[in-house]
């Protein structure tokens, strides 16, 4: 296995342990010790380009299997899957088993990068929001770069439970969450008017689509069946909302929309949640360069906000930071659980 391969899976074996997932942490570790070339899979594991880590292959290699899984034809291997319990070798030979049959499409299923939707996110996004609505007293129009199926665009429409009896949204809301939020609070009590929604993916999930909504739950860990819960209601939920994600190049999308016009006493919300590192160097620079020539006209009727949520190699967690105009005030106001468990607020 070349040393990059090898170092993409232990890498997200780690981050699965830390992140709750141990079966999926057992998976990534099988594969750095025992996928060999054999098959179409595996050579094309062990053939990737050293953009493995960014390309999230130790993922995409743990979403093809639980793909197989729920589709129902590998009935020997998801005997052995959550929440039974499996013992390392007596799962490797199911494993090599289900490649030896289906290889064709566990090689094909890589050809796509993952597109997670982690719904839970939306916690940090509903915090940033309400100090936002709280400072301006405007509505925002939302904008999402690499939006997915757009589940986070609908963050306003959740219920949250974020601790010491701490709570906000509709009780009946088809998607509940439970995050914890800690440290600086937002103001809970702040009117949040959302005008627009918008969003763009270079393969925009279509929540009517039973197939994508198949292989977007085949990505999240085979043992967290909260998630998988949570996520399937998100999806239910989007395939009713009044929006759909355009599919663009990300670039041309957030010049377009930022050369247009902005409506007085409106907030401009551009905003994204562990994206940018699947982005080419180009797109960033087109990406910063169009904030930079949209700040430089935005006034106080007319504000523009650059939000994110992204790893920005942080040992604690995923980054929040913004920026705003004008003035281009730029803060970290916080850090968060890349699945959105626990937001610690600045």
């Amino acid at each position: 296995m070349n040393p990059h391969v090898l170092e993409t899976f232990r890498f997200q074996a780690e981050a699965c342990r830390s992140l709750g997932s141990p079966f999926t942490a057992m998976l990534c570790d099988l594969f750095a010790e025992r996928l060999t070339d054999s098959s179409r899979f595996g050579a094309r594991i062990l053939a990737w380009p050293e953009s493995a880590r960014a390309d999230a292959l130790a993922l995409r290699a743990a979403g093809a299997l639980h793909a197989l899984i729920r589709s129902g034809r590998a009935r020997d291997l998801a005997a052995l899957y959550p929440p039974l319990e499996a013992k390392p070798d007596q799962l490797w030979a199911a494993i090599e088993g289900a490649i030896a049959k289906h290889d064709d499409f566990l090689h094909d299923f890589l050809d796509s990068p993952p597109q997670t939707n982690e719904v839970m996110r939306s916690s940090a996004l509903l915090g940033l929001s309400l100090r936002l609505a709280e400072r301006f007293e405007m509505p925002l129009a939302l904008y999402e770069i690499g939006a997915s199926a757009g589940l986070n665009l609908a963050f306003d429409r959740y219920r949250y439970v974020l601790g010491e009896g701490r709570e906000w949204g509709d009780p009946d809301a088809l998607v509940q969450i439970e995050s914890e939020w800690r440290g600086n609070l937002p103001p809970l009590d702040a009117r949040l008017e959302i005008a627009s929604r918008s969003g763009c993916d270079r393969n925009p999930l279509d929540p009517h689509n039973p197939e994508a909504v198949e292989r977007q739950l085949a990505y999240i860990w085979a043992d967290q069946h909260n998630r998988i819960g949570r996520v399937s209601a998100a999806l239910s939920a989007a395939a009713s909302m009044p929006y759909a994600v355009e599919k663009a190049d990300a670039a041309d999308w957030v010049e377009a929309h930022l050369a247009a016009a902005p409506e007085p006493g409106i907030v401009r919300v551009f905003f994204y949640t562990i994206v940018w590192q699947y982005l080419s160097q180009a797109t960033k620079a087109r990406i910063d360069a169009a904030f930079e020539a949209a700040g430089a006209v935005a006034t106080a009727e007319t504000p523009l906000v650059r939000m994110y949520m992204e790893s920005e190699h942080h040992p604690g967690g995923a980054v929040l930071k913004q920026t705003v105009w004008p003035g281009e005030e730029k803060k970290t106001v916080g850090l968060s659980d890349y699945h959105g468990r626990w937001v610690d607020w600045a």
